[in-house]
C-alpha cells in the first residue's frame, strides 16, 4: 500500500534542448540540443493513501557538440544543466498498485557554457517538471519502475548590464527506486 513514508531516486536519459538569448542586439542568441541526463531525490509523505507530498530535487544536463546562433548552425561543444528544489505531489489513483502520475514547482538554477569560450551563464528562476510512471513491488515497502518525466525552466541573470534568459527543458525516461 502507498502511504507513509516517501523516497525516490532516479536516474534517466533523454533529450532537451535550450535557448539562450539577451537584450542587447550586438550578442547573439544561440541554443542547442541534444542527450540529457536526469537525476531525481524526492522525500515526503503521503496525506492520505495514495496521494504523496513532499520536496523534491532534481538535476538534468545537456550536452550538444553544435549550436545555433541567430539561427546559423555552428560546430562546438556546449552544455547545459538546470536544477530544481521545490514540492511535488505524487498521485497514485490506486493506493495497492504500482500507476501514478505528478508534478512539481519550485526554485531552479540555470547554465549554459559554450566550451573553449569565456561565454556563460549562470542564473536563477523557476521550474516545472510534469511525470508519469509505474513501480513494481520488490518487497513490502520498496517497489523498482520506470517514469517518463519532463522538466522545464527559465532563468535570468544580469551581466554587465545585459540581461539574459536561458529556458531549458527535457524529456527523460527514468529508472527509479521507490520506498513507501
Amino acid at each position: 500500500m502507498h502511504d507513509g513514508f516517501y523516497l525516490r531516486m532516479g536516474v534517466g536519459v533523454g533529450l532537451g534542448g535550450s535557448l539562450v538569448s539577451s537584450d542587447s542586439k550586438a550578442i547573439g542568441d544561440y541554443s542547442f540540443g541534444g542527450g540529457a541526463g536526469a537525476f531525481d531525490l524526492w522525500v515526503g509523505g503521503t496525506p492520505v493513501p495514495g496521494l504523496v507530498m513532499g520536496g523534491a530535487f532534481s538535476v538534468l544536463g545537456i550536452g550538444s557538440s553544435q549550436r545555433s546562433v541567430d539561427g546559423t548552425r555552428v560546430p562546438g561543444d556546449v552544455a547545459g544543466s538546470t536544477g530544481l528544489l521545490g514540492y511535488f505531489v505524487d498521485v497514485f489513483p490506486d493506493p495497492a498498485r504500482g500507476l501514478h502520475f505528478g508534478g512539481a514547482l519550485g526554485l531552479a538554477s540555470g547554465s549554459a557554457k559554450i566550451k573553449d569560450s569565456d561565454r556563460e551563464f549562470r542564473g536563477g528562476g523557476l521550474g516545472l517538471q510534469a511525470w508519469g510512471g509505474y513501480d513494481f513491488w520488490v518487497s513490502s515497502q520498496w517497489s523498482l519502475g520506470g517514469m517518463l518525466r519532463f522538466l522545464g525552466s527559465v532563468t535570468r541573470e544580469e551581466s554587465a548590464g545585459v540581461e539574459y534568459e536561458a529556458s531549458l527543458g527535457a524529456a527523460t525516461l527514468s529508472f527509479t527506486a521507490l520506498y513507501h
